[in-house]
């Protein structure tokens, strides 16, 4: 019986260790939106005080491509995987969101 278990116990173990690489990258990738959100915010709210206008969706993705160039990772691949995922997307939303409420 002892070896019966231990079979049992391998594939929970394998599935359990592919909820938590999938959880850690979830977190990585919220964390990220949520920090380009910020940032583009914080620069959008500096260039508008100096009159300029910052397009949020153009300053995610040149962050990205920055990152990218920075981490000798392809810059095509990775933004249409973000865009894929939703993450630019989202950066872009909530980036747009914080900006509207420093305007109103």
């Amino acid at each position: 019986m002892t070896g019966s278990d231990d079979m049992r116990q391998g594939p929970h173990d394998e599935l359990r260790a592919e909820q938590e690489r999938e959880l850690v990258a979830g977190f990585a990738l919220a964390t990220m939106e949520h920090a380009l959100a910020r940032e583009a915010f914080h620069v959008g709210v500096a260039l508008r005080q100096a009159g300029v206008e910052l397009d949020p969706r153009t300053f995610v993705a040149l962050r990205i491509l920055e990152a990218c160039v920075g981490e000798l990772i392809d810059p095509s691949e990775a933004i249409c995987e973000l865009l894929e995922n939703g993450s630019l997307d989202r950066s872009v939303e909530l980036a747009t969101d914080l900006l509207d409420r420093d305007a109103a």
